[in-house]
Protein backbone atom coordinates (compact mmCIF):
# COMPACT_ATOMS: atom_id res chain seq x y z
CA UNK A 1 0.00 0.00 0.00
CA UNK A 2 1.37 3.40 -0.96
CA UNK A 3 0.18 6.78 0.25
CA UNK A 4 0.25 10.28 -1.22
CA UNK A 5 -0.34 13.70 0.30
CA UNK A 6 -2.70 16.17 -1.37
CA UNK A 7 -3.27 19.50 0.37
CA UNK A 8 -1.62 17.95 3.41
CA UNK A 9 -4.11 15.07 3.59
CA UNK A 10 -2.92 11.46 3.39
CA UNK A 11 -4.59 9.23 0.80
CA UNK A 12 -3.97 5.47 0.92
CA UNK A 13 -3.71 3.79 -2.47
CA UNK A 14 -4.93 0.18 -2.38
CA UNK A 15 -6.35 -2.41 -4.72
CA UNK A 16 -9.70 -3.91 -3.72
CA UNK A 17 -7.94 -7.00 -2.34
CA UNK A 18 -5.58 -4.85 -0.27
CA UNK A 19 -8.51 -2.81 1.01
CA UNK A 20 -10.41 -5.94 2.07
CA UNK A 21 -7.34 -7.33 3.84
CA UNK A 22 -6.82 -4.06 5.69
CA UNK A 23 -10.47 -3.82 6.74
CA UNK A 24 -10.38 -7.40 8.01
CA UNK A 25 -7.26 -6.62 10.05
CA UNK A 26 -8.95 -3.58 11.61
CA UNK A 27 -12.12 -5.54 12.29
CA UNK A 28 -10.10 -8.21 14.08
CA UNK A 29 -8.32 -5.66 16.26
CA UNK A 30 -9.09 -4.90 19.88
CA UNK A 31 -9.34 -1.11 19.59
CA UNK A 32 -11.52 1.27 17.55
CA UNK A 33 -10.15 2.48 14.21
CA UNK A 34 -11.23 5.49 12.18
CA UNK A 35 -11.73 5.03 8.42
CA UNK A 36 -12.24 8.13 6.27
CA UNK A 37 -13.18 8.52 2.61
CA UNK A 38 -11.78 11.88 1.44
CA UNK A 39 -13.12 13.51 -1.71
CA UNK A 40 -12.19 16.89 -3.26
CA UNK A 41 -14.53 18.75 -0.89
CA UNK A 42 -12.79 17.17 2.10
CA UNK A 43 -9.41 18.32 0.83
CA UNK A 44 -10.62 21.86 0.19
CA UNK A 45 -12.06 22.02 3.72
CA UNK A 46 -8.84 20.59 5.17
CA UNK A 47 -6.81 23.42 3.60
CA UNK A 48 -8.49 25.91 5.93
CA UNK A 49 -9.08 23.70 8.97
CA UNK A 50 -6.09 22.23 10.79
CA UNK A 51 -8.43 20.35 13.14
CA UNK A 52 -10.23 18.66 10.26
CA UNK A 53 -6.93 17.86 8.55
CA UNK A 54 -5.61 16.33 11.77
CA UNK A 55 -8.64 14.06 12.08
CA UNK A 56 -8.28 12.85 8.49
CA UNK A 57 -4.59 12.13 8.97
CA UNK A 58 -5.17 10.36 12.29
CA UNK A 59 -7.26 7.73 10.53
CA UNK A 60 -6.18 4.11 10.32
CA UNK A 61 -7.28 4.11 6.69
CA UNK A 62 -7.87 6.99 4.26
CA UNK A 63 -9.74 5.74 1.19
CA UNK A 64 -9.83 8.08 -1.85
CA UNK A 65 -13.35 8.73 -3.15
CA UNK A 66 -13.59 10.77 -6.33
CA UNK A 67 -12.10 10.74 -9.80
CA UNK A 68 -10.62 14.22 -9.31
CA UNK A 69 -8.24 12.78 -6.72
CA UNK A 70 -6.78 10.46 -9.33
CA UNK A 71 -5.92 13.37 -11.61
CA UNK A 72 -4.67 15.45 -8.67
CA UNK A 73 -2.29 12.64 -7.66
CA UNK A 74 -0.97 12.51 -11.23
CA UNK A 75 -0.59 16.29 -11.46
CA UNK A 76 1.03 16.87 -8.08
CA UNK A 77 3.10 13.72 -7.60
CA UNK A 78 3.18 11.93 -10.95
CA UNK A 79 1.35 9.05 -9.27
CA UNK A 80 -0.84 7.15 -11.73
CA UNK A 81 -3.82 4.85 -11.32
CA UNK A 82 -4.63 5.87 -7.76
CA UNK A 83 -7.36 3.44 -6.68
CA UNK A 84 -10.61 5.00 -5.54
CA UNK A 85 -13.31 3.19 -3.57
CA UNK A 86 -16.65 5.00 -3.07
CA UNK A 87 -18.14 4.56 0.39
CA UNK A 88 -21.31 3.14 -1.14
CA UNK A 89 -19.21 0.22 -2.43
CA UNK A 90 -17.09 -0.25 0.68
CA UNK A 91 -20.03 -0.41 3.09
CA UNK A 92 -21.52 -3.63 1.61
CA UNK A 93 -18.08 -5.25 1.87
CA UNK A 94 -17.95 -4.30 5.53
CA UNK A 95 -21.48 -5.61 6.05
CA UNK A 96 -20.47 -9.06 4.81
CA UNK A 97 -17.40 -9.04 7.05
CA UNK A 98 -19.60 -8.10 10.02
CA UNK A 99 -21.97 -11.00 9.35
CA UNK A 100 -19.13 -13.50 8.95
CA UNK A 101 -17.50 -12.44 12.25
CA UNK A 102 -20.62 -11.93 14.33
CA UNK A 103 -20.11 -8.18 14.60
CA UNK A 104 -23.05 -5.77 14.59
CA UNK A 105 -23.33 -3.13 11.88
CA UNK A 106 -24.58 0.19 13.23
CA UNK A 107 -26.13 2.65 10.77
CA UNK A 108 -25.94 6.14 12.28
CA UNK A 109 -27.37 9.23 10.61
CA UNK A 110 -30.03 10.16 8.04
CA UNK A 111 -33.76 10.06 8.75
CA UNK A 112 -35.73 7.27 10.38
CA UNK A 113 -37.27 6.38 7.01
CA UNK A 114 -33.93 6.13 5.19
CA UNK A 115 -32.40 4.21 8.09
CA UNK A 116 -35.25 1.68 7.97
CA UNK A 117 -34.95 1.28 4.19
CA UNK A 118 -31.17 0.89 4.36
CA UNK A 119 -31.48 -1.71 7.11
CA UNK A 120 -34.02 -3.63 5.03
CA UNK A 121 -31.68 -3.54 2.04
CA UNK A 122 -28.79 -4.97 4.05
CA UNK A 123 -30.86 -7.70 5.67
CA UNK A 124 -31.78 -8.79 2.14
CA UNK A 125 -28.27 -8.53 0.67
CA UNK A 126 -26.43 -10.00 3.66
CA UNK A 127 -28.62 -12.68 5.19
CA UNK A 128 -28.06 -13.17 8.90
CA UNK A 129 -26.43 -9.79 9.55
CA UNK A 130 -27.06 -8.03 12.85
CA UNK A 131 -27.99 -4.37 12.27
CA UNK A 132 -28.81 -1.52 14.65
CA UNK A 133 -30.00 1.87 13.41
CA UNK A 134 -29.38 5.08 15.35
CA UNK A 135 -30.86 8.48 14.57
CA UNK A 136 -28.47 10.91 16.33
CA UNK A 137 -30.95 13.75 16.27
CA UNK A 138 -29.79 17.38 16.21
CA UNK A 139 -26.04 17.96 15.95
CA UNK A 140 -24.80 21.45 16.75
CA UNK A 141 -23.07 23.02 13.74
CA UNK A 142 -20.79 25.03 16.03
CA UNK A 143 -19.43 21.97 17.81
CA UNK A 144 -20.37 18.72 16.04
CA UNK A 145 -20.76 15.94 18.62
CA UNK A 146 -23.14 13.19 19.64
CA UNK A 147 -25.34 13.64 22.68
CA UNK A 148 -24.32 11.53 25.69
CA UNK A 149 -27.43 9.33 25.43
CA UNK A 150 -26.44 8.37 21.87
CA UNK A 151 -22.90 7.52 23.00
CA UNK A 152 -24.38 5.39 25.81
CA UNK A 153 -26.64 3.64 23.30
CA UNK A 154 -23.66 2.75 21.11
CA UNK A 155 -21.74 1.39 24.11
CA UNK A 156 -24.54 -1.11 24.75
CA UNK A 157 -24.37 -2.62 21.27
CA UNK A 158 -21.27 -4.77 21.77
CA UNK A 159 -18.55 -5.26 19.12
CA UNK A 160 -19.64 -3.18 16.15
CA UNK A 161 -18.82 -1.35 12.96
CA UNK A 162 -20.36 2.13 12.92
CA UNK A 163 -21.22 3.65 9.54
CA UNK A 164 -21.66 7.40 10.04
CA UNK A 165 -23.77 9.17 7.40
CA UNK A 166 -23.94 12.84 8.38
CA UNK A 167 -22.70 14.50 5.21
CA UNK A 168 -19.93 17.03 4.77
CA UNK A 169 -21.73 19.96 6.33
CA UNK A 170 -21.02 23.58 5.47
CA UNK A 171 -19.46 26.63 7.04
CA UNK A 172 -18.26 25.92 10.56
CA UNK A 173 -19.77 22.43 10.47
CA UNK A 174 -17.65 21.29 7.52
CA UNK A 175 -16.31 17.88 8.38
CA UNK A 176 -19.01 17.26 11.00
CA UNK A 177 -19.26 13.61 9.95
CA UNK A 178 -15.58 12.99 10.68
CA UNK A 179 -15.65 14.97 13.93
CA UNK A 180 -18.49 12.75 15.14
CA UNK A 181 -16.75 9.59 13.88
CA UNK A 182 -13.61 10.62 15.77
CA UNK A 183 -15.70 11.10 18.91
CA UNK A 184 -17.08 7.57 18.56
CA UNK A 185 -13.56 6.15 18.21
CA UNK A 186 -12.58 7.89 21.45
CA UNK A 187 -15.73 7.27 23.51
CA UNK A 188 -17.12 3.93 22.25
CA UNK A 189 -14.45 1.29 23.00
CA UNK A 190 -16.59 -1.59 21.74
CA UNK A 191 -16.50 -0.17 18.20
CA UNK A 192 -13.99 -1.76 15.83
CA UNK A 193 -14.30 0.34 12.67
CA UNK A 194 -15.94 3.77 12.54
CA UNK A 195 -16.33 4.95 8.96
CA UNK A 196 -17.84 8.06 7.41
CA UNK A 197 -19.99 7.07 4.44
CA UNK A 198 -21.53 10.36 3.28
CA UNK A 199 -24.61 9.79 1.15
CA UNK A 200 -24.26 6.00 0.98
CA UNK A 201 -27.54 5.43 2.85
CA UNK A 202 -29.42 7.48 0.25
CA UNK A 203 -28.13 5.25 -2.56
CA UNK A 204 -28.42 1.95 -0.71
CA UNK A 205 -31.94 2.71 0.52
CA UNK A 206 -33.07 3.58 -3.01
CA UNK A 207 -34.14 7.08 -2.03
CA UNK A 208 -31.61 8.40 -4.57
CA UNK A 209 -31.02 6.42 -7.74
CA UNK A 210 -27.36 5.57 -8.16
CA UNK A 211 -25.55 6.47 -11.39
CA UNK A 212 -25.64 3.89 -14.21
CA UNK A 213 -22.69 1.48 -14.38
CA UNK A 214 -20.94 3.37 -17.19
CA UNK A 215 -21.05 6.60 -15.16
CA UNK A 216 -19.58 4.72 -12.18
CA UNK A 217 -16.90 3.06 -14.30
CA UNK A 218 -15.52 6.32 -15.63
CA UNK A 219 -15.98 8.33 -12.44
CA UNK A 220 -18.91 10.46 -13.55
CA UNK A 221 -21.13 9.80 -10.55
CA UNK A 222 -20.89 13.51 -9.76
CA UNK A 223 -22.46 14.40 -13.12
CA UNK A 224 -25.32 11.98 -12.58
CA UNK A 225 -25.90 13.34 -9.07
CA UNK A 226 -25.99 16.86 -10.48
CA UNK A 227 -28.60 15.85 -13.07
CA UNK A 228 -30.93 14.25 -10.51
CA UNK A 229 -30.18 16.80 -7.76
CA UNK A 230 -29.41 20.14 -9.46
CA UNK A 231 -29.44 21.92 -6.10
CA UNK A 232 -26.00 20.38 -5.56
CA UNK A 233 -24.50 22.73 -8.16
CA UNK A 234 -22.52 24.78 -5.62
CA UNK A 235 -20.92 21.67 -4.13
CA UNK A 236 -20.18 20.23 -7.56
CA UNK A 237 -18.59 23.52 -8.61
CA UNK A 238 -16.15 23.28 -5.72
CA UNK A 239 -15.25 19.68 -6.53
CA UNK A 240 -15.16 19.84 -10.32
CA UNK A 241 -14.01 23.42 -11.03
CA UNK A 242 -12.42 24.99 -7.95
CA UNK A 243 -10.45 21.92 -6.86
CA UNK A 244 -8.70 21.40 -10.25
CA UNK A 245 -7.89 25.13 -10.46
CA UNK A 246 -6.19 25.06 -7.06
CA UNK A 247 -4.30 21.87 -8.01
CA UNK A 248 -3.13 23.48 -11.26
CA UNK A 249 -2.04 26.63 -9.44
CA UNK A 250 -0.06 24.49 -7.00
CA UNK A 251 1.84 22.82 -9.85
CA UNK A 252 2.67 26.26 -11.28
CA UNK A 253 4.09 27.37 -7.94
CA UNK A 254 6.04 24.12 -7.66
CA UNK A 255 7.52 24.63 -11.13
CA UNK A 256 6.08 21.42 -12.55
CA UNK A 257 3.07 22.66 -14.52
CA UNK A 258 4.38 21.29 -17.82
CA UNK A 259 5.17 17.93 -16.25
CA UNK A 260 1.76 17.96 -14.58
CA UNK A 261 0.04 18.44 -17.96
CA UNK A 262 1.89 15.42 -19.33
CA UNK A 263 1.06 13.31 -16.28
CA UNK A 264 -2.62 14.28 -16.40
CA UNK A 265 -2.74 13.50 -20.14
CA UNK A 266 -1.26 10.08 -19.42
CA UNK A 267 -3.80 9.54 -16.65
CA UNK A 268 -6.62 10.49 -19.03
CA UNK A 269 -5.39 7.97 -21.62
CA UNK A 270 -5.14 5.27 -18.99
CA UNK A 271 -8.50 6.09 -17.49
CA UNK A 272 -10.57 6.30 -20.66
CA UNK A 273 -8.71 4.27 -23.28
CA UNK A 274 -6.77 1.55 -21.47
CA UNK A 275 -9.67 -0.24 -19.81
CA UNK A 276 -10.69 -3.73 -20.76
Amino acid sequence: MRSVLIFGVRLDDMTKDELCARLLALLSGSAPSLVVTPNPEFLLAARSSADFREILNSSALSIPDGIALQFAAAAIHGVHNLHRHPGVDVLPLLATMCRDRGVTLVLLGATDNILAQTKMRFTTLVEGISIVTVNPGFIDAESPALAQNIVDELRLVGPCVVAVALGQGSGRSQGKQEFVASQIVTEVPNSRIVMGVGGAFDALSGSVRRAPIMFQRFGFEWLWRLVVEPWRFRRMFRAVILFPIIVAYGTVRAGRFGKALCDVAAELRSHFFSRS
